[in-house]
């Protein structure tokens, strides 16, 4: 063997040792960079966070705000206990509530019709949506 030969198992392993190291190197820059990638959106999920948080303060406060004014006041005793200033016409609006169950009468008349000679989906749409 020649001695000037570069292929000498001294300088395989060197050269291995070497690359080893480079990957190495790499990966913990990769590694690095991809920490910092997950740190930097924590931190902007965070700031997002603040700022509506931040926002919800702003529109709590208006409503604190409002809740002190005479205005809100006079609009809660108008509502809840019906006052009224001298001169001020105040007008109702009353809520229509329909009934939930329908009345005896409704009931019989709905027995009746299922027990006629009546088409199944006559008898389904008279269980659904009331009288044809």
């Amino acid at each position: 063997m020649k001695k000037g030969t570069i292929y000498t198992s001294h300088n395989i392993i060197w050269l291995v040792v070497i690359f080893i190291v480079i990957f190495w190197l790499l990966y913990a820059l990769a590694s690095f960079l991809h920490e910092s990638r997950k740190i930097q959106n924590e931190i902007e999920a965070i700031r997002t966070q603040n700022e509506k948080n931040l926002e919800e303060i702003e529109i709590k406060k208006r409503r604190l705000e409002y809740l002190h004014t005479s205005q809100h006041i006079d609009k809660e005793a108008k509502i809840q206990m019906g006052k009224k200033q001298p001169g001020e016409q105040v007008l109702v609006f009353i809520e229509e509530k329909l009934p939930i169950l329908p009345s005896s009468t409704e009931r019989a008349e709905r027995k009746e019709m299922l027990q006629d000679e009546v088409p199944v989906l006559e008898k389904w749409k008279w269980l659904f949506l009331g009288k044809r």
